[in-house]
């Protein structure tokens, strides 16, 4: 009796050098996926670096290779765009504001990690599914018992300006404080620092995190698509309305002062950690959010994606700058190849091994042929 194959999905993320949200919810995902053991699991992004380099030795994971895929998860619209036509996509959007986030035409159908971003996906004529984010609740993980007042503040906040200003907040109040910056100081092993802290401060995935560590958590952050805001002290009774912004600050939208923002900090309470540990077990939890994705995207009938790829190839003209803007981006790739002294036969299977849409195919070979000829000229 021969073994059925396994099916095979394609986890994406435009870029993977570098700590940050969505790099990490890929690496997790992976990760969960990679434990079920039925699948063949490989990824794809745009910009390889420290978290890719993790996915393949840590995970063994690695990078795609197929040209057809049973389920393709992708966040960001980059990566739905290079790669539509090669199975059925699930994007997966984080947020309402950044360029990348916003929905693609392309894929199948739309997730939305929070209340918020789907209800900005319908309002753009997409339907969607609300997943929240999935915590490895074994990787975050409560290791060290908290205080009973708050002596250790840890801020997650992304802006020199909040750190600096939480900074003064904790020496005027005589409490010790560090932080982690994703473009200053990034750690993979965030979940060894948030055990270290009392109190956590951040936004979004940061929150998740802290809380599946058992820290009580305030939701504050300075970012440039944000400004400076946020819901202040997270009680285990208000995850519910904060969540639905993705714990973003996004609810209330509050601006804290110094002196408001200290009698946060005072609204610490020991078990309010424990508490938020419960629901991120009942809420965040990584298995449960997985198979919800693989629950979706194996829904997607044979019939919908094909009928979904067919109406896309006839309004061509509807999507012709995505399009455009993928050709552009492969044939800089062709050309960097070319001046770099790659033989054309590795130029010509780097359009080969991709599963282009028709049109873009015929394009991309026109643009081989053109530096077939200039390579000839140059070789006379």
């Amino acid at each position: 009796m021969t073994t059925p194959r396994r099916k095979r999905i394609l986890v994406a993320c435009n870029h993977l050098a570098t700590v940050g949200g969505s790099e990490l919810y890929t690496f997790y995902l992976i990760k969960a996926l990679k434990k079920l053991r039925k699948y063949e699991i490989s990824y794809f992004t745009h910009v390889r670096g420290a978290i890719s380099e993790r996915i393949e030795d840590e995970l063994g994971v690695p990078f795609k290779s197929g040209r057809q895929f049973e389920l393709i998860i992708a966040s960001h619209n980059t990566t739905v765009n290079f790669l539509f036509g090669q199975g059925p996509i699930l994007q997966v959007c984080h947020g309402p504001i950044p360029e990348m986030e916003q929905p693609s035409p392309l894929a199948d159908y739309h997730i939305a990690v929070s209340e918020e971003v789907r209800a900005h996906l319908g309002s753009l004529g997409f339907p969607s599914t609300v997943v929240l984010n999935g915590i490895d609740l074994e990787t975050f993980a409560p290791e060290i018992p908290i205080s009973e007042k708050p002596r250790k503040i840890l801020s997650l906040c992304q802006s020199k300006e909040a750190n600096e200003w939480l900074s003064e907040i904790c020496e005027e109040e005589n409490l010790r404080f560090s932080a982690i910056d994703k473009h200053r100081n990034p750690s993979f092993r965030v979940n060894k620092e948030i055990n270290n802290a009392d109190l956590v401060i951040g936004i979004g995935r940061s929150v998740y995190d802290a809380m599946a560590c058992g820290r009580p958590c305030i939701l504050f952050d300075k970012r440039s698509y944000n400004g400076n805001l946020g819901d202040g002290y997270l009680k285990p009774d208000t995850f519910a309305a904060f969540v639905r912004y993705n714990c973003s600050g996004r609810y209330s939208k509050r601006k804290f002062s110094k002196s408001e923002m200290k009698r946060e900090i005072g609204k610490y309470r020991k078990q309010d950690g424990l508490e938020l540990r419960k629901i991120a077990q009942e809420r965040l939890n990584l298995k449960a959010n997985t198979d919800a994705l693989l629950q979706i995207g194996f829904g997607i009938q044979q019939i919908a994606h094909l009928r979904h790829r067919l109406g896309v190839l006839f309004r061509w003209g509807q999507y012709r700058k995505l399009f455009a803007f993928q050709k552009r981006q492969v044939r800089a790739r062709m050309q960097a190849k070319f001046m770099e002294g790659s033989s054309l036969f590795e130029i010509q299977e780097m359009i080969a091994k991709e599963r282009f849409v028709l049109p873009l195919r015929v394009s991309l070979y026109a643009y081989w042929l053109k530096l077939w000829l200039k390579g000839s000229e140059q070789s006379n």
